[in-house]
C-alpha cells in the first residue's frame, strides 16, 4: 500500500509542474500580445502623423488660407489622397477674386448701369427718334425724378 501512494505522488508532481509550464507559456502570450498592441498603437499614431505632415504641405502649396479655422469640421485621417485635392481644388475656386484696377471699390457696381440709367437712356434714346413732344416731356420728368432722388444726371 504504500508503494501505491508512492507511485500516485510522483503523478501528481508531474501534473502540477505541466500546468506551470502551461501557465508561463500563457504568460509569455498574453506578455506577446500586450507588446504586439503597444507597437500597434505606436505604428498608427506614426502613419496619422505622416498623414497629418502629407496634409499640411498640401494645403499650404495649394495657397489655401485660413484653413485652420476649417479643421475641426475635418476627419483629415478620413481624407485620402483625390478627395483632399478635390477638397482643396473647391476652396480655391471660393477664393474671391481681386477687383481690376480702376474698379469702384465701395459699393461701385463695376461700371454696369443700373436699371434707372438704362431706363433714362431708352426713354431719351425713344424722345431722339419720335422728336414727339411727349416722348420728349416724359424723358423731362424722368430726368427731373432721378436727379431728385439722387441720380447721376
Amino acid at each position: 500500500m504504500i508503494d501505491e501512494k508512492l507511485d500516485v505522488q510522483p503523478t501528481v508532481e508531474t501534473q502540477v509542474n505541466e500546468p506551470t509550464t502551461e501557465q508561463t507559456e500563457i504568460d509569455e502570450l498574453r506578455a506577446q500580445v500586450a507588446e504586439f498592441e503597444v507597437l500597434k498603437a505606436q505604428l498608427a499614431e506614426q502613419e496619422a502623423t505622416q498623414k497629418a505632415e502629407i496634409f499640411a504641405q498640401k494645403v499650404e502649396q495649394s495657397g489655401v488660407k485660413d484653413f485652420d479655422k476649417l479643421q475641426p469640421f475635418l476627419d483629415a485621417t478620413k481624407l485620402e489622397g483625390d478627395a483632399l485635392d478635390e477638397l482643396l481644388d473647391i476652396l480655391q475656386g471660393m477664393k474671391p477674386k481681386p477687383a481690376p484696377i480702376g474698379t469702384a471699390t465701395n459699393g461701385g457696381n463695376g461700371g454696369q448701369k443700373t436699371s434707372q440709367e438704362t431706363i433714362l437712356a431708352n426713354a431719351e434714346a425713344v424722345a431722339k427718334r419720335t422728336g414727339s413732344a411727349e416722348d420728349i416731356a416724359a424723358f423731362s420728368g424722368l430726368k427731373q425724378k432721378i436727379k431728385q432722388f439722387g441720380g447721376r444726371r
